[in-house]
């Protein structure tokens, strides 16, 4: 499996249920993760790790959102 074939499965898997809307904040943030964590892991273990971890992840998602919303009210906060 190469790289891309991850990305279209695990994002597949986190957003299944409908919580991540293709565009969204949360959804490029996803993107993100998951493209470093390919990076890092490779690609058979970034799956792995994203159909054994989803909830983890995705609450780490909505946790970035939240960051990110604040970093946007509150610019001078060192985030």
């Amino acid at each position: 499996m190469n790289r891309f074939q991850a990305m279209a499965r695990i994002m597949a898997i986190l957003s299944e249920d409908g919580q991540l809307k293709p565009g969204s904040r949360e959804y490029k943030i996803a993107r993100k993760m998951v493209s470093t964590k390919i990076d890092r892991l490779g690609p058979e273990a970034a799956l792995a790790q994203a159909e054994k971890w989803r909830g983890h992840i995705l609450d780490q998602i909505k946790m970035m959102d939240r960051l990110k919303d604040l970093e946007d009210h509150f610019p001078c906060l060192p985030f």
